[in-house]
């Protein structure tokens, strides 16, 4: 006799719910800790249609908390092993793989619209505020959640409805004054900071000449002016020796090599006033460093969390250099540091710690250097699972629309609570991502100017504009570039292509007198060359005035409920009974379709809350 497999599901939820269920659509952003939790628990209920995306391959340090990967996939990509691995639990659930990065052009609205629910499981801030705002853009509700240690949160996100990720701030990375990056550190985190933000892009990186740049701010912040001319023309040797690693990649490692570790340190030695109160730092050839072979007694038996000898690290920064140079050169992109990439932690490891040497600082094993670059708080297996079948909660409220069912959670280490839930809160009035309106605009980037698109947010919604008045300041801008406001007019006369603006982009159309929101044109490729904008239907035909969201009524925390510890083990009776929760009377709506258009409000690496992954 054939087992029902969703018996238990249907005794819960009912016919109609679960049916809803296998029809739904669900994307997964994130294979990591708490994704690979997500789409296990997804497949378990037998949720029909999954899509996962992550960027990321497997490294052996995942293998303790992600449990649909094992020892022969490492290297292989996340996503990929996880849609394997996972569609061996349940094969009547259909799983899409994407190894590519969420924030590709081929990840636009319209992909997002075709979801039901979306489930964002992200390790970095960056990403996760991309993902919030192809959401709020779309529409489509997103499941925001992550874990720090034993901490952790679940926010749901209604579009319209609830504050979104971006409605609150979020703290930014640590950072640190240049100079005592780049001059005088005094702890393994300046030296791994300097190696991971500031060699390996100047070798490996982006050459726009960004740090001339920063050293401008420097200079405006009051530092040392002398020191920072001295760092622009270290910077612009750097482009030359970048240059020399094209072609001799061994000679380069080590004339980068004599020059960071020998007479670069040189050069700040003849600074007494910098020593006064500082230790003097100590040169370091790369044939004193070859001669020093001794290591420090350990019993550390995995390679990564063992001391190097200086030798064998000198050994190490020259072989990620080179191997590091050999796929810059191949590569059509400019490299970025991963932790999980084995050449840039490498790269990042010995770099650091040879500075570590010369500033008499204690040094990192690559176990703890990842943690610190990769920004890591040790990840708990069983955080991830509670944290992802909270998530996966808040995503079956939003599936059968118990919008009022929705609740944030919290989860933290207290002896007379486990977690706090509370309603999520309305939309902050003042957030620049769900405040905005999102329209998708039809566009030829070769022939449409900025002039069209200023034309069209004057146009009367009727003949497919804005409605700005004549009157209104308004500017356009592309993320942080202003293209035009009523002082830069010289960019009207150029097409979107000539400005660098690609389909794929999204323009801000901005009134400066704030009595209108923001317009967020997506755009789409289209055949007039005129801007076509697509006003979704139900929408007024005019661009909205900004919202104003009231307060809560009380302030009463009659609405947050505390699940207490629960009894010591032996007084809970062994024959005691569960009791069985069933949402049977819930009505549950028709499946959403999918449109090709807008119908809501979007938004645009070091971590509130980490991921890991």
């Amino acid at each position: 006799m054939a087992t029902d497999r969703y018996a238990a599901e249907r005794a819960v939820l009912g016919d109609d719910a679960l049916k809803r269920l296998r029809q739904a659509r669900m994307l997964v952003v994130g294979a990591g800790g708490i994704g690979s939790e997500v789409l296990k628990d997804l497949v378990l209920l037998g949720v029909g249609y999954i899509e996962i995306i992550d960027l990321d391959t497997i490294d052996l340090s995942n293998l303790n908390r992600q449990f649909l990967f094992q020892k022969q996939h490492i290297q292989k990509p996340k996503a990929h092993v996880a849609k394997a691995s996972a569609s061996a639990f349940n094969p009547d659930v259909e799983i899409v793989a994407h190894h590519a990065n969420v924030q590709g052009k081929e990840f636009d609205v319209a992909f997002y619209q075709s979801f039901d629910v979306v489930l964002s499981a992200l390790d970095n801030l960056a990403t996760r505020r991309y993902v919030n705002k192809m959401c709020v853009a779309a529409g489509v509700p997103l499941v925001e959640s992550g874990t720090a240690g034993f901490l952790g949160q679940v926010q749901p996100i209604r579009a319209g409805h609830t504050e979104c990720y971006d409605c609150t701030a979020h703290p930014t990375p640590t950072t640190f004054p240049v100079c005592t990056i780049r001059s005088t550190p005094s702890t393994p985190m300046h030296c791994i900071v300097w190696a991971k933000n500031w060699l390996f892009p100047q070798l490996f990186g982006e050459d726009d000449e960004a740090g001339d740049a920063e050293l401008d701010e420097a200079a405006k912040s009051g530092e040392n002016a002398q020191e920072l001319e001295n760092l622009r023309c270290e910077a612009h040797q750097m482009r030359a020796l970048r240059t020399e690693l094209n072609d001799t990649p061994h000679d380069a490692a080590c004339k980068i090599f004599a020059k960071v570790f020998d007479v670069d340190i040189q050069r700040l030695l003849s600074m007494d006033d910098m020593w006064e109160q500082r230790t003097r730092p100590t040169p370091l050839t790369l044939a004193a460093a070859r001669e020093d072979t001794h290591a420090p007694e350990q019993t550390e038996a995995l390679k990564d969390r063992r001391m190097l000898s200086l030798a064998d690290t000198a050994q190490l920064f020259l072989d990620s250099t080179e191997a590091l140079a050999k796929r810059a050169q191949s590569s059509s992109v400019p490299l970025a540091f991963d932790k999980d990439d084995a050449d840039a932690l490498a790269f990042v490891t010995s770099a650091s710690n040879l500075r570590a040497h010369v500033y008499h600082i204690p040094r990192k094993t690559q176990f703890e250097t990842k943690q610190i670059a990769g920004n890591i708080i040790p990840a708990i297996a069983t955080t991830n699972a509670i944290v992802s079948g909270l998530a996966v909660v808040q995503a079956l409220h939003m599936l059968a629309e118990r919008w009022d069912a929705m609740r944030m959670v919290s989860m933290a280490r207290h002896p007379a609570r486990a977690f706090t839930t509370f309603p999520p809160a309305p939309p902050n009035p003042a957030c620049g991502v769900c405040n905005d309106m999102y329209l998708v605009t039809d566009v030829r980037v070769n022939e449409t100017t900025l002039g069209d698109v200023l034309e069209v947010a004057r146009k009367p919604t009727s003949e497919g504009g804005l409605a700005y008045d004549e009157d209104a300041e308004v500017s356009i801008a592309d993320g942080a570039r202003i293209l035009y406001d009523p002082d830069l007019e010289d960019n009207l006369g150029k097409t979107l292509a000539d400005l660098r603006v690609d389909v794929g982009t999204t323009l801000s159309v901005v009134d400066e007198d704030a009595k209108k929101a923001t317009v967020q044109l997506l755009l789409h490729a289209g055949d007039a060359k005129a801007p076509q904008v697509r006003w979704p239907g139900g929408r007024a035909e005019e661009v909205r005035a900004r919202r104003v969201v009231p307060k809560p009524a009380s302030d009463s925390e009659s609405d947050v409920e505390a699940i207490e510890a629960p009894p010591p083990r032996a007084a809970v009776p062994s024959h005691g009974r569960k009791r069985r929760a069933s949402d049977a009377g819930v009505e549950v709506p028709a499946k959403r379709k999918v449109s090709d258009t807008t119908d809501a409000p979007q938004g645009s690496s070091e971590d509130a809350a980490i991921v890991l992954d």
